[in-house]
């Protein structure tokens, strides 16, 4: 049985706690029910924590969220979604038969540039390094509501789920 591993950036983790577009898509994808169906594993790196805390931050500053309910979402997160539904990974690698890829390697690989997508390169870096070890059918999944991350990622030949783009038939077509 292959195990499913989604990587989760920013863009798609906001959806599980700030209603918007693709929202009840990252719902469904998130419930115990599905999770266990599809065999799902949730991951995400130490950028996306930091990143998480500031665009709640940011939409408390910018009026789209009150204090109260942004304070009430990043302790939703930190106590019960943090390192328990979605595991906390990094950039190095785990496995000990594949190279590590460098962020510099990863830029190129993606035709980024330093400076300006430095977190989709670290968001993959931990896909191609930290998720390694999986192989046979194991495979990493992106999950991003950033098209043009996720159609650089699905070049390289990953996976990507789109809650944007994508219906819940397809995404299930994809995790199936």
């Amino acid at each position: 049985m292959a195990i499913k591993v989604l990587f989760f950036d920013t863009s798609a983790l906001l959806k599980l706690f700030v209603n918007e577009k693709g929202t009840q898509k990252i719902k469904w994808l998130c419930r115990s029910d599905t999770r266990f169906l599809h065999s799902l594993h949730f991951v995400i790196n130490e950028q996306v924590v930091r990143e998480f805390k500031e665009r709640i931050d940011c939409f408390v500053t910018k009026g789209r969220l009150s204090r109260e309910k942004g304070e009430h979402i990043k302790s939703q997160f930190f106590k019960f979604y943090e390192g328990k539904m979605f595991r906390v990974i990094g950039q190095s690698i785990i496995s000990n038969t594949k190279k590590e890829t460098s962020f510099e390697e990863v830029l190129e690989q993606l035709s980024m540039k330093e400076g300006k997508d430095d977190w989709d390169g670290y968001h993959y870096q931990s896909i191609v390094n930290s998720l390694a070890y999986l192989g046979g059918e194991s495979e990493p999944i992106l999950v991003t509501a950033d098209g043009r991350f996720g159609n650089k990622v699905g070049r390289t030949g990953y996976r990507v789920i789109n809650p944007l783009k994508q219906s819940k038939s397809e995404i299930e077509s994809i995790i199936a």
